[in-house]
């Protein structure tokens, strides 16, 4: 690595001093003056014309460096992977045996003109709720792409136990497996990875083996997204991971109102830079720290928050068998629904 820096180092000063011959024959009177004029003038007329061959050569150098960049692949990050309607992230509905109902949890979805679901693949329960196992997840996708609705992948990390079955914590072998069945089915749009960098799991989730991740599933298909889970986002880390993922879920943990919503997305945002997009989970069920769920008219502020200042929003843990008001207010960002972002959320976003 060391040898092959040197090597470009002095292969690039070999081109500039080449770029200076070159300046000096095509502008004579910014090299050599005439033996006629004095060493006084000749040693002034250098100190103008120095820096300006030096700017000259710099600019041919750096335009060398940019156009090997440019000619990289570019990176597929999709920049509405979660659609245009809220995501739902909720428990499956269940058949009379207790089992995953796929075709009546698509059904609800459906008459809820929800588009996106979220799947969490845990051989636990949660809420009372069976999540999915491997093949109840895969029976689910297949049936999903017909009725047009968007699947995602979540995944349980090391800091809650890191079993989702079967191939609990080698999160490589889950990239290469989801993108393998994404390319069967497409609707498959991406992964994600719950408390990415919370507690334990910061041991695990390291840049370097991010990386590995990303290139585990670009190297299968680069359209599957890879969006992590955070709960804070700053220019360093940005910074850190940037480059090997395709977006994050940032969750607003705040149940109780919506006020610095908008501000703490858009300031993410500009600490982002445009390297990837950044989708809003908000909460629809109550949480370890706050018992009660959101009241409906905080639901609908958080999902008009989110859909105007992110690429697209997550609801987590809403429950989908009625009466259930949270699910009417999600309804009415659906498809054909009441709010000014139905059918538009993360789509009323402009990048920074």
């Amino acid at each position: 690595m060391l040898i092959n820096a040197r090597g470009f180092a002095a292969s690039e000063a070999i081109n500039c001093e080449v770029g200076d011959m070159a300046m000096r024959k095509r502008f004579p009177a910014a090299g050599l003056l005439p033996e006629t004029h004095s060493s006084e003038r000749r040693t002034l007329a250098w100190r103008y014309a120095a820096p300006v061959l030096a700017f000259i050569c710099f600019f041919i150098c750096s335009n060398k460096t940019y156009a090997r960049q440019a000619s990289e692949p570019a990176r597929e990050i999709n920049w509405h992977a979660m659609g245009s309607t809220p995501c739902a992230w909720s428990p499956p509905v269940l058949d009379a045996r207790g089992a995953i109902d796929s075709e009546a949890t698509i059904r609800i979805l459906k008459a809820k003109g929800l588009s996106c679901y979220g799947a969490l693949i845990w051989r636990q329960r949660e809420h009372g709720s069976v999540a999915f196992d491997w093949g109840s997840f895969k029976q689910f996708v297949a049936a999903a792409a017909p009725a047009g609705i968007d699947v995602w992948a979540i995944l349980i990390p090391p800091s809650e136990g890191g079993d989702s079955p079967p191939f609990n914590r080698d999160y490589v072998r889950w990239m290469q497996e989801l993108a393998k069945l994404s390319l069967r089915y497409p609707n498959l749009r991406g992964v994600n990875i719950d408390d990415y960098l919370s507690g334990t799991s910061k041991k695990t989730f390291t840049p370097a083996y991010t990386c590995n991740l990303y290139h585990a599933k670009q190297a299968i298909n680069p359209k599957l997204q890879f969006a992590p889970t955070l709960y804070d986002l700053d220019r360093p880390l940005a910074e850190q991971y940037g480059g090997c993922v395709d977006g994050v879920w940032l969750w607003w943990t705040n149940l109780d109102m919506t006020t610095g919503l908008a501000s703490w997305l858009e300031n993410t945002r500009l600490a982002v830079q445009g390297r990837f997009p950044i989708y809003s989970g908000i909460y629809g069920h109550g949480s370890s720290w706050h018992r009660a769920a959101p009241k409906p008219g905080v639901l609908r502020g958080s999902l008009e928050t989110a859909c105007r200042y992110a690429r697209g929003a997550i609801i987590w843990q809403m429950p989908l068998s009625p009466p259930n008001p949270l699910l009417q207010v999600a309804r009415s960002f659906g498809v054909g629904g009441s709010s000014p972002a139905a059918g538009r959320c993360g789509r009323m976003a402009t990048r920074p």
